[in-house]
C-alpha cells in the first residue's frame, strides 16, 4: 500500500500544498515588508563599504517611538537606520532591527557618540569615548555597527568657532574610533559637523581618515555650502545630509519655505510629488546621501520613492540657485581651510 500509485498521488498533493503555503507566506511578507520594492542606491566609502543613499532617522524619538518608526521604515523599503548615543533610543532601534525578520547584514546601522565635553559621558576625550562606543553597542544589542561617527567637534570649537585650539581633543577622540574600527566593531567611521580646521587637525595625525561627514545640508543652501562639499571631495570624504528639510534655529521643525514655498511647490506639482520628495531628490541627485525621518508609514513610503524619477537639468540648475537659510555645522560654517595653521 505504501508504494501504491494512490499513496504517491496523496504525497504529491501534500508536498504541493506545503509549497503553496510557503509561497503564500513569502507573498504576505513581501506585502508587509515591501521586499519587492526597489532598493536605494548606495555610495562607496573610502574603505569600499557601500552605504545606502537614504537613511531613516530617529532624532527626538523615545525608545518606543524609535522602534515603531524603524519598523515602519524597514517596511517602506529603507535599509539604513540612523541613531545616536545622545538620542537615548538605541534599545528601541535595536529591537526593531532584531524583530524585523531581515538578515542583520541587510540593514546598515549608523550611530553617533557625543563630541568631547558636550555630554557628561565624555569628559575624557579618549577614555570616555571608548566607554561610550561600547555602551552604545550594548544598548543597540548588536555585535557591530556599520558606521559610527563623532556627533560634534569638541565643545571648545563650538565656542571659539574653530578646532584649531582643540586639536589634541579632536585627535584623542578620533583615536578611540580608530581602535573601535580596528577591533571590527564598526565597518566604517566618520564625523559630523566637522569644519576645515577639524579635518586639518587629523591630516597629519591619523591611521584611518574619516569616511563620512554628516552635516546640515538641504535645498536652498546651494550645491557647495560654505565649501564643505568641495572640501569633502578633496579629502575623499562622503558628505551625508541631516535636516534635509531645513532647520532654522528660530523655528521648530522643517523650514516652511521648503515645505510650502512657491519654488518647491511648483517643482513638486510638475512631477506629481510632494515638496519633501523634491527636497530629498535634489540631494540624492547631487550624489549626497540623506537622513530623513517620519513616524507615518505612508510618508516614509513617499520619502523612499526617489529612484523612479528625476529633476530635469534646468530644474536642478534653478534649485541650485534657490536660497533659504541653512548652515552646514553647529560649530564653524564659513572657515577657510587655507587660513588654518
Amino acid at each position: 500500500l505504501g508504494s501504491s500509485p494512490f499513496v504517491k498521488f496523496l504525497l504529491h498533493l501534500l508536498c504541493l500544498a506545503r509549497t503553496m503555503g510557503a509561497l503564500r507566506l513569502l507573498l504576505l511578507q513581501a506585502m508587509s515588508f515591501n521586499i519587492c520594492a526597489e532598493s536605494a542606491p548606495t555610495v562607496r566609502l573610502a574603505n569600499g563599504v557601500e552605504m545606502p543613499m537614504l537613511a531613516a532617522g530617529t532624532w527626538q524619538y523615545n525608545d518606543s517611538q524609535a522602534e515603531a518608526s524603524v519598523k515602519a521604515a524597514l517596511g517602506a523599503g529603507f535599509r539604513m537606520v540612523d541613531t545616536a548615543y545622545d538620542y537615548h533610543n538605541q534599545a528601541g532601534v535595536g529591537r526593531a532591527i532584531q524583530s524585523s525578520g531581515f538578515p542583520r547584514g541587510s540593514i546598515f546601522v549608523e550611530t553617533k557618540v557625543p563630541g568631547c565635553h558636550l555630554d557628561d559621558a565624555v569628559k575624557d576625550c579618549y577614555e570616555d569615548t571608548k566607554k561610550v562606543l561600547h555602551e552604545d553597542l550594548q544598548l543597540l544589542n548588536l555585535s557591530h555597527v556599520d558606521l559610527v561617527i563623532i556627533h560634534f567637534p569638541p565643545r571648545a570649537s563650538m565656542i571659539l568657532r574653530t578646532c584649531y585650539f582643540a586639536c589634541q581633543q579632536v585627535r584623542d577622540q578620533w583615536r578611540a574610533l580608530e581602535e573601535f574600527y580596528a577591533a571590527g566593531k564598526a565597518r566604517a567611521i566618520g564625523v559630523s559637523n566637522y569644519c576645515p580646521s577639524c579635518f586639518k587637525c587629523l591630516d597629519e595625525d591619523h591611521k584611518v581618515y574619516p569616511m563620512v561627514n554628516q552635516i546640515g545640508y538641504h535645498i536652498g543652501m546651494g550645491p557647495d555650502p560654505s565649501g564643505f562639499r568641495s572640501l569633502a571631495e578633496k579629502k575623499g570624504v562622503v558628505l551625508q545630509a541631516y535636516s534635509p528639510l531645513g532647520n532654522k534655529p528660530w523655528k521648530q521643525g522643517a523650514d516652511p519655505d521648503i515645505l510650502k514655498g512657491n519654488f518647491t511647490t511648483a517643482l513638486a506639482q510638475a512631477h506629481g510629488k510632494s515638496t519633501i520628495q523634491v527636497a530629498l531628490k535634489w540631494l540624492v541627485q547631487h550624489g549626497v546621501p540623506a537622513v530623513t525621518k517620519s513616524s507615518n508609514p505612508e510618508h516614509l513610503k513617499q520619502d523612499f520613492d526617489l529612484w523612479s524619477w528625476n529633476l530635469t537639468a534646468a530644474e536642478m540648475q534653478s534649485a541650485d540657485k534657490y536660497h533659504t537659510f541653512g548652515m552646514p555645522s553647529f560649530a564653524c560654517n564659513w572657515e577657510d581651510e587655507e587660513v588654518v595653521v
